[in-house]
């Protein structure tokens, strides 16, 4: 994990700081930063993804490969058709259509950080409540690629996902099981190349 800076936030103002003392030679630079904790939700979303991602993958290749001969085509079918429907109830009941977890704009906040002494400052305006609380924050610039892999990753899920609905829901007609099988080999393929 990102190393995380302590510091106090005002839960009136939004006011920023610690309590390191100055040294004289001040060099403030502008920093954004996010709290810890919407780090760390970041990247257990993009751990959960990932392996959303890898269940589908696995299952889509299967739907990729699908070849038998003329008479055994029907029943397997019929058995990954059934193993999609499983793997979907599954996936359903983990929630898996919600957003991916992301980090807003509104969730960054702007501070000085004195490269010299590691003071930390974010003035606001005082609104007379002053109550600090210490807290963790990294650099918000630690969120922008593991933001960009999720929102890459979650278009790949719904991809996957959207296929094998289709795939697990979608009987063909008595012998046109060839032909729907060439359609469906044909579009996991392609989203298996995006995956990948």
């Amino acid at each position: 994990m990102e190393t995380a800076l302590v510091m106090w936030r005002c839960i009136g103002c939004g006011a920023m700081g610690n309590g390191e003392a100055c040294v004289g030679a001040c060099d403030f630079k502008r920093l954004e930063v996010v709290d810890a904790q919407d780090y760390a939700d970041l990247l257990e979303g993009r751990d959960e993804i990932d392996e959303q991602t890898a269940r589908l993958s696995e299952l889509a290749r299967a739907v990729a490969t699908l070849t038998a001969s003329a008479n055994d085509l029907a029943s397997e079918y019929r058995a990954l058709r059934e193993r999609a429907r499983k793997l979907l109830g599954a996936l359903d009941r983990d929630v898996m259509d919600l957003p991916a977890p992301t980090t807003s704009e509104d969730e960054r906040m702007t501070i000085w950080l004195c490269s010299a002494c590691g003071q930390v400052e974010a003035p606001q305006d005082c609104l007379g409540i002053c109550i600090r609380r210490m807290g963790e924050f990294v650099r918000a610039e630690a969120c922008d690629k593991p933001a960009a892999a999720i929102a890459a990753r979650y278009n790949c899920v719904r991809g996957l996902k959207s296929l094998l609905r289709q795939f697990a829901w979608v009987a063909p007609r008595a012998g046109q099981e060839e032909k729907t099988r060439v359609v469906f080999r044909k579009k996991a393929a392609e989203l298996l190349q995006s995956v990948e």
